[in-house]
């Protein structure tokens, strides 16, 4: 069971970095200062990764810079509520 849990975490991560990886190349430059309200609900696009182990399928997606912040925040969380699952110690 705990080798199931390193897995999930493991393949976690490996999606974050993939997807950091492609947020990165799509935006080659994030601002440091606070955004600004209309920039936020500029639609950004974005070329999505093709399923594991293909090269055939990338996508391309478009949100606003707000929905895109969401989901790497919603993303965020829910490694961290995985990581602390995986690394809870277990009574036996």
């Amino acid at each position: 069971m705990r080798r199931f849990g390193l897995l999930m975490v493991s393949v976690a991560g490996m999606v974050l970095v993939g997807s950091a990886a492609i947020a990165d190349a799509a935006s080659p430059s994030a601002p440091a200062a606070p955004a600004k309200v209309n920039e936020l609900d500029k639609t950004v696009c974005r070329t999505m990764a093709p399923a594991t182990g293909t090269r055939i399928g990338a996508r391309r997606e478009c949100r606003t810079q707000r929905e895109w912040d969401d989901i790497r925040e919603q993303s965020q969380k829910e490694t961290n509520k995985m990581e602390g699952t995986a690394m809870a110690p277990r009574g036996n």
